[in-house]
């Protein structure tokens, strides 16, 4: 497993956060699985996995995050980059496979 430092370059600002969400592996459907988006970038995220689901690398992930204010979700999707496995959880980060743009950050309310 490859380590991430801090000190990796990005090709844009993150934003910490904690944001509900739910998770789909492979297709959406269902309720999906629950999740917390920690950090969320225009073109990626961090993600908090509370599962004993395998999640491996280069897994297609569906999002749907729920905006602090407002009931209606926010879709995404993308490929795992990375995985941290913990005693119960499992940190990842993604690569959105579609760039989020500044209306879509200041609805989850980071602008």
């Amino acid at each position: 497993m490859e380590e991430h430092t801090i000190n990796e370059n990005r090709k844009s600002t993150r934003f910490p956060t904690h944001l509900k969400a739910h998770y789909f592996l492979k297709e959406r459907r269902g309720k999906g699985k629950e999740c917390v988006v920690i950090n969320i970038s225009l073109n990626g995220a961090g993600l908090e996995f509370y599962t004993s689901e395998m999640i491996g690398e280069a897994s297609k992930l569906f999002l749907s995050i729920l905006p602090p204010q407002g009931n209606e979700t926010i879709s995404a999707e993308g490929i795992v980059r990375w995985v941290k496995h913990g005693a119960r959880d499992y940190v990842c980060g993604i690569e959105l496979t579609r760039t989020l743009d500044k209306i879509t950050l200041a609805r989850l309310g980071l602008s």
